[in-house]
């Protein structure tokens, strides 16, 4: 019987030594991974039948009404992965248990990877699974502001677009620019559409960009902002965020890959008052799950966009 996948994140291990002992061998790795893809039952990638049998050690499941062979990482993020998977779950754990994060070159040391390129690319791959697709849009009372980032000493810095809940959650968007345009695609994505919103004065935040979301844009002098800063929620994140870059991984930081640290430092932010590791390492296998592959190639060559302008 399929089980619940609440049940996963709600059973996960909560400390290293109940994650030892629960993850203590690949079998007990790859019963979880098929619980989180299939619910405990699996099925054919062509045309969804369970009546499947396993091949290869249970690697492989063929379809006995189809004949098509249906690997475990076939189609997620973990496509044609050579490594075990109690290692890929010694990294989801190592990952979601840093309230900071990880460094690549920390996750090849305590991985024992011999290369750092393989620990850059496992890190690029969770930190796409760190974002689901369908996150609920920030509300009811949000503010929008912009901030330059970029490497320390960098004559060179990248305009960050930052939306911040009051109290709650933020949104970040590595973007070209802050015309209206851009500023339009980041609140429709991102922010819902009765959400009453604070800005600075740029001319950009208009009911062109915003549309119909009720609207205040607060001039304030630096005394002013001392006082009372009716931006401080995207202030504080820009802070936060420059000294995680800095301090986690110092600096080094490329433009086309910004977007990936921008995502994993709002899953971060948006989870620092969640109870345990539990939640947040099974959520992320789940994404694992979902997610459809991403190569060291497309790592490589492709620039990762804010979803907020994708076309």
């Amino acid at each position: 019987m399929a089980r619940d996948k609440d049940d996963l994140w709600r059973n996960f291990p909560k400390t290293a030594i109940e994650f030892d002992r629960r993850f203590a061998t690949e079998e007990a790795c790859r019963a979880y991974w098929i619980e989180a893809r299939w619910g405990g039952e699996p099925a054919c990638a062509r045309c969804g039948s369970k009546r499947v049998w396993a091949e290869r050690g249970g690697f492989l499941f063929e379809c006995a009404d189809c004949d098509h062979q249906t690997s475990l990482t076939s189609g997620t993020l973990l496509e044609k992965t050579r490594k075990p998977f109690k290692v890929w779950f010694r990294a989801v754990f190592e990952i979601s248990s840093r309230r900071n994060g990880i460094s690549a070159k920390e996750l090849q040391r305590i991985l024992g990877f011999g290369s750092y390129k393989t620990a850059w690319s496992w890190l690029h791959k969770l930190r796409a699974a760190l974002v689901r697709p369908d996150r609920e849009a920030l509300g009811p009372f949000v503010q929008i502001d912009e901030a330059l980032v970029g490497g320390k000493g960098s004559p060179h810095k990248e305009l960050v677009l930052v939306a911040a809940e009051a109290n709650g959650r933020v949104r970040l968007a590595h973007a070209d620019n802050n015309d209206e345009g851009t500023l339009k695609s980041f609140a429709d994505s991102q922010i819902a559409l009765d959400t009453q919103v604070v800005t600075d004065g740029l001319a950009s935040y208009n009911s062109d960009s915003l549309g119909q979301r009720p609207h205040q844009a607060v001039i304030q002098t630096k005394q002013e902002r001392r006082e009372s800063d009716a931006l401080q929620g995207c202030h504080w994140t820009v802070s936060l965020l420059k000294r995680w870059l800095l301090g986690t991984h110092a600096g080094a930081v490329k433009p086309k890959h910004l977007q990936a640290y921008l995502d994993e430092f709002a899953f971060r932010f948006n989870r620092r008052k969640t109870n345990g590791v539990g939640r947040i390492a099974a959520r992320t296998i789940e994404q694992l799950v979902a997610r459809p592959p991403l190569t060291m190639k497309m790592l490589i060559q492709e620039t990762v966009p804010c979803r907020a302008f994708r076309s």
